[in-house]
Parts: structure tokens; sequence; C-alpha cells
């Protein structure tokens, strides 16, 4: 059973779809992030991270309305695919070229790969630029999964439905989907300055650049506008993007960063924003920068990947040295900062996506059913 989450409530048509509540520019020599020291695949044969520490997070397991209503709005949509039980964690390993499943609790479920994924090599594995990357659910729950030159789509486990050719091949951290059914890509540390869109069917629509590089997370609140970080140089500035025009319509510069990575926007409103050697942390999504606390571990150096569940807990995985050779520490937070789940060290080398099933975001492609 999928929990409602605590943001969903129903609005007056004008003030929007959903309420808030609980909860690269050229690469160029100040790249600081995850890529930036990649290398030859790894031929290290030696402990590959099992058996790490887990914690006592709350498996969500509540009931999800008959009917949930919005003022004036209804959206058709399924239920989550159940292929993927609500509350297991996906990790991708872009060194592994795997994808990795636990369960809320962060213990190991199973794990898979693709042609797509690149070359299963014992730890550190691959080149971190040729595994898998972001990671988001569709509309019916399948999981979809960037690897370099293609989307692949899977409605099970190790089980593909199809791949998708991507407009052109490149590392891709992060993807998302809007509830316009719209899709879009980062590039990566190191990469360019472009994002790319895509349609529900992974046509391309078009290539827009941002004013700097290095970009890494991106996210989008319930109206369907874009928010982008970007490494900046060494320093944290993430733009906001308007859904139709795609211009620059706020920047948000996060003084005293020096890496930004995945961002999430989350009820508040705010956006969680993982910063090398600060933690997650938690911002208003406007200008000038407002702090609304932080989320860390003392083991927690850099984390790539961040995401949310309905309860409001938030996930992060540790790249560790920034290529990816260490394994990666995985971390659940509770709304009030508290560690309540890890895996410590993981399985994982090199995560980029991670993604939490049955998870209806403020903005994304999984809908609450109705």
């Amino acid at each position: 059973m999928i929990q409602r989450p605590s943001w969903l409530v129903a609005l007056p048509l004008s003030a929007g779809l959903i309420a808030f509540g609980c909860s690269s520019g050229e690469s160029n020599g100040a790249c600081a992030g995850p890529g930036c020291q990649t290398g030859t695949a790894g031929s290290d044969a030696g402990s590959d991270g099992n058996g790490g520490a887990s914690g006592g997070a709350a498996d969500a397991s509540h009931d999800v309305p008959a009917e949930v209503t919005f003022d004036a709005i209804t959206f058709d949509t399924t239920q989550p695919n159940a292929a993927f039980p609500a509350g297991h964690v996906y990790v991708a390993g872009s060194r592994n070229a795997e994808v990795f499943e636990y369960d809320a609790k962060l213990e190991p479920v199973t794990r898979w790969t693709h042609a797509s994924f690149g070359t299963v090599l014992p730890a550190p594995g691959q080149d971190l630029s040729l595994g898998p990357q972001g990671m988001v659910f569709d509309d019916k729950g399948n999981l979809v999964v960037a690897s370099v030159d293609q989307f692949c789509v899977f409605d099970k486990p190790g089980q593909v439905l199809g791949c998708h050719p991507k407009v052109k091949p490149q590392p891709t951290e992060n993807i998302i989907f809007d509830h316009l059914g719209n899709l879009y890509t980062t590039t990566s540390t190191g990469g360019t300055n472009e994002i790319h869109k895509y349609d529900a069917s992974y046509q391309w629509i078009t290539t827009f650049p941002m004013q700097t590089g290095e970009l890494t997370g991106i996210t989008c609140d319930p109206d369907a506008n874009l928010y982008v970080a970007s490494q900046y140089s060494g320093a944290g500035r993430i733009y906001k993007l308007d859904k139709t025009t795609l211009a620059i319509i706020d920047t948000i510069d996060m003084t005293g960063t020096t890496a930004l990575e995945g961002l999430q926007f989350a009820p508040g409103p705010s956006i969680f924003v993982g910063v090398y050697n600060q933690g997650i942390r938690k911002v208003k999504p406007t200008s000038p920068m407002v702090d609304l606390g932080s989320f860390s571990d003392p083991g927690l150096l850099w984390p790539v990947p961040v995401t949310i569940d309905n309860a409001g807990n938030v996930y992060t995985a540790d790249y560790e040295n920034g290529s990816g050779t260490a394994p990666a520490d995985l971390f659940v937070f509770d709304a009030a900062g508290k560690v309540a789940a890890s895996r410590v060290a993981s399985e994982v080398y090199g995560p980029f996506g991670m993604v939490v099933a049955g998870t209806f975001l403020p903005c994304g492609a999984l809908r609450p059913p109705h």
C-alpha cells in the first residue's frame, strides 16, 4: 500500500495544483565534483563493500484514500507498478554497471545489469562515465534509467520494456519527468551547459543552454518550473527556469559552497541540495538564499543523488572520494535530520541515480490515485 504524501491537499484551482506541507558553459579547470577524476576502469578484486550497517527507517505502508480530490482537477493515472514495491530504494552504480534494489531499511534485495550499462568488472569497476546514471519513475511506475546513449525502461527489476535513443551520447547525472509528461536531463560534472527536453515518448523536443556549466542537479516545482544546479566554477548556483519559455527567472547563489550536486523540490516549499562536504542543505526556492537547515552525518562527504519519499524522509548516496572508486555509503534522514537508516559501506560504486518506489513527488510523472 502507498502512503499519501504529507504535502497533498485540495486547493482552489486559482492557487495551483498542489499545496505544500511538511516533509555545463564548457568544462573548466575548476571542475569540483564526481567525474573530475575519471580514469581507466579499475581491476581491484578486493571487497565489494558488503555487510554495511543498516538502521531502522519506518516502512511506509499506510493506505491511500480511495479518492483524492483536487478542486476542479482530477488526474487520470495508474497505480504504481507493484513490481517495484513501495518504499524500496533503487540506486544506479555507474562503476558497477548495475542498478541495486534495497528495502526501506537499506537491506539488499536484488541487482541487475543491462547491455547499455557497460561492463560489470571487479570493484571498483568501469569508468564512471560509462554506466547508468540518472533514474526516474514514469507515469506507470516503470523505472527509467539513463545510460550514455539511451533511456531504458524497466517494468520490473532486470526486465526491460524497451530503450530509446538520446539526442546525443553523453553522461546524464540527473533526469526528471514533470507532471505534464516532459522529460528533462542535465549532463554532468565536467560536462556541457546543456539541458535536453524530451516528450513522454522520449522524442527530443529541444536543447537549451544555461549561463554556466557543470550542471548536476535538476528538479521542478508543482507548476512545472525547473530548478537546475550549476557548480559555477567551483561555487554553487541554482537557476529557476520558466516552464514555457525556459528563460531564467531567478538565480539562487549559495555562497560558501564549492560543489552542488542533486536537487529535490520538496514541501515547504523548499529545495534539498546535495553540497560537497556540507551534507544536504535545505533552502528556500527563491533568491536571496535562505537556509532552512541541513541533514548530515560525519561519514557523508559527497551527497550526489538526493530524493525524498511520501513521509518526508530524505535519501542520498555518498560519492566518497569524488571518483567513485570507494564503496558508497547510503543514508536515509528523517524529516528532523536524524539518520533513520544507513548502509556503510554499500555494494555501490559511483552512485548517481537514486529513487524511492511509490513516491509522489511534488512535480513528477507518477501522480496520486483518485
